[in-house]
């Protein structure tokens, strides 16, 4: 138990390093139509390279940035890291194109996510239909009300939103 708690312990702070050190970055996915064989959108993948451990999962940095209230930081910096992105490719006269990207029911509950997203919209000025937000299931148990705000006002700034892997965890079959 120890040594799980000095390892954790030990990605933590390498994790906070990594975000100080510009260690992450987004790659993306892109998402074709299969009928017309056009790209529609792409999905931004953050990933971490670490000078010591290489490639580091998400499955392994993600629930540590989680349990150790990275995650809305983290969250922030994909949002902005994403729009930042999309300006860039418009900018270079690329078609639109929607980026969508994940946001952790932590991120959803705790931050004011739609202030957050109208900024980095204005900061870029991106249109809102070039960005998708991505919610995992876990953000329905989340308070009603909350949730029921949350999403209409994320809605009114005209981004698009989606359930990511709905049925793959409380929902289960």
């Amino acid at each position: 138990v120890n040594r799980r708690v000095s390892e954790q312990m030990q990605m933590e702070n390498q994790l906070r390093q990594a975000m100080a050190r510009d260690e992450l970055r987004l790659v993306y996915q892109p998402q074709v139509d299969l009928g017309s064989g056009q790209l529609v959108s792409c999905e931004a993948l953050l990933r971490w390279h670490n000078p010591q451990l290489g490639e580091v999962s998400p499955a392994v940095f993600i629930p540590v940035a989680e349990e150790a209230g990275l995650i809305e930081q983290v969250g922030a910096w994909v949002l902005h890291e994403a729009c930042r992105q999309a300006r860039e490719w418009l900018d270079a006269g690329l078609p639109p194109l929607r980026i969508a990207v994940n946001v952790s029911a932590r991120q959803f509950s705790h931050c004011d996510l739609p202030a957050m997203t109208e900024q980095a919209l204005q900061h870029f000025h991106l249109p809102a239909a070039c960005l998708e937000l991505e919610l995992t299931e876990s953000v329905l148990a989340e308070d009603y009300q909350q949730l029921q705000d949350t999403l209409q006002n994320l809605k009114a700034l005209g981004i698009h939103l989606t359930m990511d892997d709905f049925g793959t965890g409380f929902s289960s079959l």
